[in-house]
């Protein structure tokens, strides 16, 4: 039997419909960082977290960075340290920086799931800064210098402390002053700690402005002015240290810190 024309027609509709829509093509690892990328930088956070989990369920390390970044921040989905850490570490191992730098500071830090450990952040921060990564450097200098995780070495601290400064980092540039101002692990010298200090504050570091204040106070390397000290007090304040808003408001001034 001969199907009428709209009887023919009816027939293609209905087995077009009946046919199943084509896959959608999977994206490649490099494709799917992209795409996150990309995504995250127009805040469209879920589509990210979504791109980059194509990507970290095939190995990629920066999908698996992508992921345990977006839980570590919260952005996309719930804030959750313990599902960051379980992402980060394998990207951790697979030796990216910026992995190991975000998994040390959830050790750092601690949280629910995650005990604070200062031994294995030190652990991740020296992996990340023996590739170069600025904060990680500055981070260990800090860990030596404080004896979190490790016993305390000033000479360590300084060395990594200057490493950081050395890339820019103005708190290691402070840092380093602090030593020499009391004599860590260096021959005390205030003229030096004045001098980083200087370079730092010159920067906007808001730390080394409230020391080079303490300096003035106590007369330490410079002059003794009240004067001079409440100044460098108030241009630290203005540029965020919360110590040095404080000290003003009770006028109040300790021996020198960072």
């Amino acid at each position: 039997m001969r199907l009428t024309p709209f009887a023919f027609g009816l027939a293609v509709a209905l087995a077009a419909c009946a046919a199943p829509p084509p896959p959608k093509p999977v994206l490649t690892p490099a494709e799917a960082d992209t795409a996150g990328a990309q995504a995250m930088a127009s805040g469209r956070y879920q589509e990210a977290l979504d791109n980059f989990m194509v990507s970290a369920n095939q190995g990629d390390a920066r999908g698996q960075m992508g992921v345990g970044m977006m839980y570590y921040t919260g952005l996309g989905t719930v804030k959750d340290y313990t599902e960051a850490a379980q992402w980060l570490e394998p990207a951790a191992k697979q030796g990216l920086p910026e992995a190991q730098f975000m998994l040390a500071q959830i050790y750092d830090i601690g949280g629910t799931g995650i005990l604070k450990d200062t031994k294995t952040a030190l652990g991740w921060y020296r992996k990340a800064a023996d590739q170069g990564h600025v904060l990680a450097e500055y981070q260990c200098g800090v860990h030596y210098n404080f004896g979190f995780g490790t016993a305390i070495d000033y000479a360590e601290s300084l060395r990594w402390y200057t490493r950081a400064a050395a890339a820019g980092n103005l708190d290691a540039v402070t840092a380093i002053g602090v030593l020499y101002a009391q004599g860590r692990g260096v021959k005390a010298d205030y003229g030096y700690a004045l001098k980083q200090f200087n370079m730092a504050a010159n920067g906007g570091n808001a730390e080394a402005m409230k020391n080079i204040g303490y300096l003035y106070f106590f007369g330490n390397g410079v002059p003794q002015s009240d004067q001079r000290a409440y100044e460098w007090l108030r241009k630290a304040a203005a540029n965020g240290s919360q110590e040095a808003a404080r000290r003003l408001a009770v006028k109040d001034l300790p021996l020198l810190s960072q």
